[in-house]
């Protein structure tokens, strides 16, 4: 799809992804609106051209508004918690109702993201698109998430141009949970538990994310679907990095270790190259955590 002329419309803008991904497509297309429940957000989006709309997941007349002459969506809203009520409001209705929506308005493309989680988060093994999901984890997240692919898979099925990233651990320098926000937790920490550094971590960076959106945007195929990671990273690489430079304590967590490998092949084969790179992020997290340390 060329996008110039087109209309989008881009859910979770108020979010770690949707904000940056939604002004990503402000100079290309001729309209960039973000759904937004809370009407105290829309002189902030306003203010980086984004056209803010009122409109809930949950509310189908709100999402027709919203989707009125809209060419693609681009579905980054998620419930990210453990409430398995709020998960299936959000993750499994939401996309239901966006999906039908979409369908029924004409959408010529709908992008959804999920997660690499659908898997099952695996202690082993090696998982590319075509692996089966796990449906059947504990975790509310990933419940749903594998729900919200079934159903789009029904809706691609009756002919809704969807395509599918599954991101592994989105970084960043700044509102990430893998990136800033990961320095601040280990900073306040009297001794990080949580890290084992044998593990391997999915990792993309989340401005490579939004360079994938665009590539598929322009490239992808209905029912597409795509693992969405730079590399499989191992944390001694990463976070064990992190906690050298705070000067904090390693106290190894009493699990098994995380190894599975995700193949970026597809993505790859369709001309993805990352932006920025591993190494470079690291240089800027590991200033980060020196100035941190400083601080406190």
């Amino acid at each position: 799809m060329n996008i110039e002329g087109k209309k989008i419309l881009v859910t979770g803008v108020t979010g770690t992804l949707g904000e940056k991904v939604a002004a990503s497509f402000v100079e290309s297309a001729e309209e960039v609106r973000g759904l937004v429940r809370d009407e105290s957000q829309f002189n902030r989006l306003r203010g980086i051209g984004i056209i803010p709309v009122r409109g809930e997941l949950i509310d189908r007349s709100s999402l027709r508004r919203s989707v009125e002459n809209i060419d693609l969506i681009i579905h980054c809203a998620a419930y990210l918690g453990d409430e398995m009520e709020e998960a299936e409001k959000s993750n499994v209705t939401g996309v239901e109702n966006l999906a039908s929506v979409a369908w029924q308005e004409g959408v010529k493309r709908f992008i959804h993201i999920s997660t690499i989680s659908v898997y099952g988060e695996p202690t082993e093994g090696d998982f590319d698109e075509q692996t089966t999901l796990n449906p059947y984890h504990d975790e509310a997240y990933i419940q749903t998430k594998v729900k919200s692919e079934l159903i789009l898979k029904s809706y691609s099925d009756k002919g809704l141009d969807v395509v599918i990233l599954r991101p592994g651990a989105i970084c960043s320098e700044e509102n990430s949970y893998w990136g800033d926000r990961q320095i601040h937790r280990m900073a306040h920490a009297d001794v990080v538990d949580w890290v084992h550094p044998d593990d391997l971590i999915p990792w993309i960076h989340k401005d490579n994310l939004v360079e994938m959106i665009h590539l598929v945007t322009e490239k992808g195929s209905s029912g597409d679907v795509f693992n969405a990671i730079d590399g499989n990273i191992p944390d001694q690489d990463f976070r064990k990095r992190l906690i050298d430079i705070l000067g904090k304590e390693l106290k190894l967590p009493n699990r098994i270790v995380e190894r599975p490998m995700y193949s970026n092949q597809k993505i790859r084969e369709l001309g993805y190259v990352p932006g920025k790179s591993f190494e470079d992020t690291m240089r800027n997290l590991g200033e980060m955590a020196i100035k941190m340390k400083d601080s406190l």
